[in-house]
């Protein structure tokens, strides 16, 4: 079973709120395909306090994240599901991820196999920039152009790229240092870390599919 953790949030002015949970159903399913494993409802909300600035953002507690995660593996485990694949596809859900696979009884852990490492983000942020010259600030970590590319593969009817405009661009790695503690808005005002005005279908469609390829290799890796 393959169990997707999105989130309800702003991604700038150009993309919706639901963009990190829609990321995470066309994710959840084509990795369902790839893995030949079925797959369960996305989970809407996630840990987003850094950006409870700007309207429209929901976020739940890590404590509450902990006891989603703890309930639905008890679920799958109860109905005999013998692996149980956890993708995050909303950076601040990446690390409760990892806190909530901890707690996890031994019986549940070991079905288990969860995406926790965040830096699966620079991963497709180094892939625009040597397959789209597309620089790694530009490409950024929250509505820049891979994440906008990625959309509008798949929702472009969602994207209004006469609305996108740059945000943050500086160091991706300066920008994880401090959003998760000072908020998004302390960074950028549009809410984008990157620039997506570059962004395009075509360069989605390369992006899905170099995310996938990885997101099987570390489960498979995993399940060794």
């Amino acid at each position: 079973m393959v169990v997707a953790f999105g989130a309800t949030e702003q991604h700038g002015h150009h993309m919706p709120l639901g963009t990190d949970a829609l990321i995470g159903d066309h994710f959840a399913r084509r990795l369902a395909d790839r893995l030949e494993a079925f797959v369960a409802p996305t989970v809407r909300v996630g840990c987003s306090s850094h950006h409870l600035a700007f309207p429209g953002t929901l976020s739940i507690a890590d404590q509450t994240f902990h006891a989603i995660v703890a309930d639905l593996a008890s679920s799958l485990e109860s109905a005999g599901f013998r692996r149980i694949v956890l993708v995050p596809t909303h950076g601040g859900n990446f690390a409760p991820l990892a806190a909530a696979v901890e707690k996890l009884p031994d019986s549940q852990r070991q079905r288990v196999v969860a995406i926790t490492d965040l830096s699966v983000f620079l991963r497709v942020a180094q892939l625009g920039e040597q397959e789209f010259e597309v620089p790694m600030p530009e490409g950024g970590l929250h509505a820049g152009e891979w994440e906008t590319s990625m959309l509008l593969a798949i929702h472009p009817d969602l994207v209004h790229m006469d609305r996108a405009e740059a945000g943050y661009v500086g160091d991706p790695q300066e920008a994880i240092a401090s959003l998760f503690e000072s908020g998004v808005k302390s960074l950028s005002e549009t809410g984008a870390i990157g620039d997506p005005t570059r962004a395009s279908p075509e360069h989605g469609r390369r992006y899905w599919e170099a995310v996938l390829d990885l997101a099987v290799e570390l489960v498979e890796a995993e399940s060794r």
